[in-house]
C-alpha cells in the first residue's frame, strides 16, 4: 500500500475534484466508505441542478466546521489528504474493507483523538481505480480538533510510511515498495508523463529510459564501456559537470532520440530510478578513476555485431546452459553470504537484458518482471560497494552475450531457444525471491515474487512472445497477451530445446 500525503486551504475545492470527473475521466461512482460519523449521514446527495450533480455544501461545512471554531488558532494548510493506493497486482477491496483500512489508518496517525484530546474530522472517499489501474481511497481531514484546537503534525508523511506498514500486516496485503526499508527510492510518473504515454499509445519514456539504462549496465567492466553502451542503444546521453570544474562529471542525463523536429525530454540518471544515480552506479568500480567529461563525450556507441540466425541462436542455448548451471549453484549460497547484494544487482541488470530482446518496445510481462525485479534488488541508499562475487560475473557474462544477439526476431525455433533463457532467468528470480523472505526483507521479497509471477504464465503455457510492430496497450493496463502478435511454442519443443 502507497501513501500519499498533500495539503490544502479548501475543503470545498478538494471535495469538488473527488466527486468530479477527475483528470482523466477515471473518477467513477464517488462515494464515502468510512468517515468521522454515520457515512448515510455524511454522504453529499446526487441531484441536477444549475449543472451540479452532488450537493457538497453540507459536507463541506460540517468538515470545516472545527477551522471555523479553531480561528486565528488554526492551520494554515489545514485540508489534509492522503491517497492510499494499492499496486495494480494487489487487486480491487470492496467498500466495506476500505472502511475498515481508512478507519485503521486514520486511529493510528492519532486523528481519532484519545482520552485526553478530541479527534479530528475526517471522510474516506472512493471513486473507481486511478489513471494507472490502482485501486484508491481518499482521506480527507481537517486539522482542528471537535473543541476548535488546531493540530500541527511533525513527520506525518513518515509515519504514513509506518502506518502503511501496519495495515499491510493487518489486512494480508502484499508488500510491494522495498523504497519503505531503506532502499534507494524510485520516483513516481508523472501525471503529464502518463497522459502523454496514453495519447500516444506508447510506454512513457521515463519507463524505457530506465529498462535501457539498467540493460547497459549488465556485464559493463567500467563507466566508460557503459556510456557507449548507453550511445549504442540509441539514447541520447548528456554529462552534468561540477561547477568548480568543468571537467569533472558528477552526474547525468538521459533521452531518447524525438521524432521528426521534436525536442528531446531529458532524465537525469536519479530521476529514472535511485540505484541508477552516478553515484550508485560509481559503486560497481569502486577503484577506478571516473572518466572525465571530454572521455564521456567521445565515448563510441557500442555498436553491437550482427549475428546470423544459426549464431545467435547457438549464443541463446550457451545462455541457457550457463544460466542453468547458476541457478544451481545459488541454491548452495546462504542468505547471509555477502555475494548477494552483487547477485541481486546483476540479476536485475540481466532480466533487463532479456527483456530488451524479447520487448523492444517496453511492453510485456517480461518487462515488467524486470521492472520488479530492479526494485527487489535495489541497495540501501547509503550501502557501500557490494562485495564481489564470481556469480554474480557469470550472470555479467550472460548479460554480455544477450547483447550481441540483439532483439529477437520471429520464427518458432528462435522463440523456442528464447524461451529456455527466460525459463532460467525465471528461476534466478525464484532464487533472489526466497532469499529476500528468508532475510525478512518482506517488502524485497514480495517486488521479487511479483516479477516471478510476470513470469509464470509464459512458462506455464510453453510460450515466449517476440514482439511485432503492432499499436501497444493504453498506458497503465495490464496488456493481455491474447492482444499482441506472438509467437507461441508448443512444450514439446521446449523440451526439445533444453535437451
Amino acid at each position: 500500500m502507497i501513501p500519499k500525503v498533500t495539503y490544502g486551504a479548501r475543503v470545498r475545492g478538494l471535495l469538488e475534484y473527488l466527486w468530479g470527473p477527475g483528470k482523466a475521466e477515471e473518477h467513477v461512482n464517488p462515494h464515502l466508505v468510512a468517515g468521522y460519523d454515520d457515512v448515510a449521514l455524511l454522504a453529499p446527495e446526487r441531484h441536477e441542478r444549475d449543472g451540479e450533480r452532488w450537493s457538497l455544501d453540507e459536507l463541506a461545512a460540517r468538515l470545516e466546521a472545527p477551522q471555523i471554531a479553531a480561528g486565528e488558532r488554526g492551520v494554515a494548510q489545514y485540508v489534509w489528504q492522503c491517497s492510499l493506493s494499492l499496486p495494480a497486482q494487489e487487486g480491487q477491496l470492496d467498500d466495506a474493507t476500505w472502511g475498515r483500512i481508512a478507519a485503521r489508518f486514520v486511529a493510528e496517525m492519532g486523528f481519532t483523538g484519545d482520552a485526553e484530546r478530541a479527534g479530528c474530522r475526517w471522510v474516506a472517499v472512493r471513486h473507481g481505480l486511478s489513471a494507472k489501474g490502482n485501486d484508491h481511497v481518499h482521506l480527507v481531514v481537517t486539522l482542528a480538533t471537535e473543541d476548535g484546537a488546531p493540530v500541527w503534525l511533525r513527520q506525518d508523511k513518515r509515519r504514513s510510511q509506518q502506518v502503511a506498514d501496519l495495515i499491510e500486516d493487518e489486512f494480508g496485503l502484499g508488500k510491494w515498495t522495498p523504497g519503505r526499508a531503506g532502499v534507494t527510492r524510485r520516483p513516481e510518473l508523472t501525471r503529464p508523463e502518463v497522459d502523454r504515454a496514453r495519447r500516444s499509445g506508447q510506454a512513457p519514456d521515463r519507463e524505457l529510459l530506465r529498462r535501457q539504462v539498467r540493460a547497459a549496465l549488465a556485464g559493463a567492466s567500467s563507466e566508460s564501456e557503459r556510456v557507449a553502451r548507453m550511445k549504442g542503444a540509441g539514447l541520447l546521453v548528456g554529462a552534468r559537470t561540477a561547477a568548480t570544474d568543468r571537467d569533472q562529471v558528477v552526474g547525468y542525463a538521459v533521452a531518447l532520440r524525438p521524432a521528426g523536429a521534436g525536442a528531446p525530454r531529458w532524465f537525469a540518471g536519479r530521476s529514472l530510478d535511485g540505484d541508477l544515480s552516478l553515484t550508485q552506479v560509481r559503486k560497481r568500480w569502486p577503484d577506478a578513476q571516473p572518466p572525465s567529461a571530454g572521455q564521456w563525450k567521445a565515448a563510441d556507441s557500442a555498436e553491437s555485431p550482427t549475428l546470423r540466425g544459426e549464431d545467435r541462436m547457438a549464443v541463446w542455448r550457451s545462455s541457457t546452459a550457463a544460466l542453468e548451471a547458476i541457478s544451481a549453484r545459488l541454491a548452495a549460497v546462504a542468505p547471509g553470504s555477502p555475494q548477494w547484494p552483487a547477485v541481486a544487482r546483476a540479476s536485475a541488470d540481466l532480466l533487463a537484458r532479456v527483456a530488451a530482446a524479447t520487448e523492444p518496445s517496453g511492453r510485456g510481462p517480461v518487462t515488467r518482471a524486470a521492472d520488479a525485479l530492479a526494485r527487489a534488488a535495489a541497495p540501501p541508499r547509503h550501502a557501500s560497494a557490494p562485495a564481489a562475487s564470481t556469480l554474480a560475473a557469470e550472470l555479467g557474462r550472460v548479460a554480455d552475450a544477450l547483447m550481441v544477439t540483439g532483439p529477437a526476431r520471429d520464427g518458432g525455433e528462435a522463440a523456442a531457444v528464447l524461451l529456455a533463457v527466460v525459463v532460467q532467468a525465471a528461476r534466478v528470480v525464484v532464487a533472489l525471491a526466497e532469499l529476500r523472505a528468508a532475510e525478512q526483507q518482506a517488502h524485497a521479497a514480495g517486488a521479487a515474487a511479483r516479477a516471478a509471477a510476470h513470469l509464470m504464465p509464459l512458462l506455464a503455457q510453453g510460450s515466449v512472445h517476440v514482439e511485432r510492430d503492432v499499436p501497444g496497450p493504453r498506458v497503465g493496463q495490464e496488456e493481455p497477451d491474447a492482444t499482441r502478435a506472438r509467437v507461441r511454442v508448443d512444450p514439446a519443443v521446449d523440451q526439445q530445446t533444453q535437451r
